[in-house]
């Protein structure tokens, strides 16, 4: 593996460590800047979660999809669902292809909200600190770490 040492003089740290190091400290930084529109809504970190994967440009995702998607279990997705829906951000249906499986998707309200979570991201200070191509690049390397554009269904 390579090594890179770090311009302060301490021990050297491979790529790999400064890469997991500046992931993690990307995904803190974002959650601070969702905090403010989190409180303002009334929502956790999770729920925030289910709405933006609940991508309406995507479709319907079943309970199961979602938990996939959300790395967790089912019986989690019910919790808060059943707490988006009371919210009106929500709504289940009986999937077209098969009535036995109910879908999820995001009422309008739904995706008015994701809107805002995203638009809260999108306007982030710290992506301001970067040049255009700068940004244009860092979101290529976003993409290609995360697979989008690679159905996960």
């Amino acid at each position: 593996m390579q090594r890179v040492t770090e311009l302060s003089g301490h021990e050297p740290t491979t790529l790999a460590r400064r890469l997991a190091t500046g992931a993690y400290s990307l995904h803190a930084a974002l959650e601070r800047e969702l905090h403010d529109t989190l409180v303002e809504r009334d929502l956790t970190i999770p729920l925030s979660d289910v709405l933006w994967q609940l991508d309406p440009k995507l479709g319907p995702l079943s309970r199961r999809e979602l938990a996939e998607r959300l790395h967790c279990d089912p019986s989690n997705i019910t919790f808060l669902v059943d707490r988006l829906a009371r919210r009106r951000l929500v709504t289940r249906a009986r999937a077209v292809h098969d009535r036995r499986i109910n879908v999820l998707a995001l009422t309008p309200a739904g995706v008015e909200l994701r809107e805002r979570l995203v638009a809260t991201i999108a306007e982030s200070s710290m992506f301001g600190r970067l040049t255009n191509a700068q940004q244009r690049q860092l979101a290529d390397l976003l993409q290609r770490c995360v697979g989008f554009g690679q159905s996960s269904r």
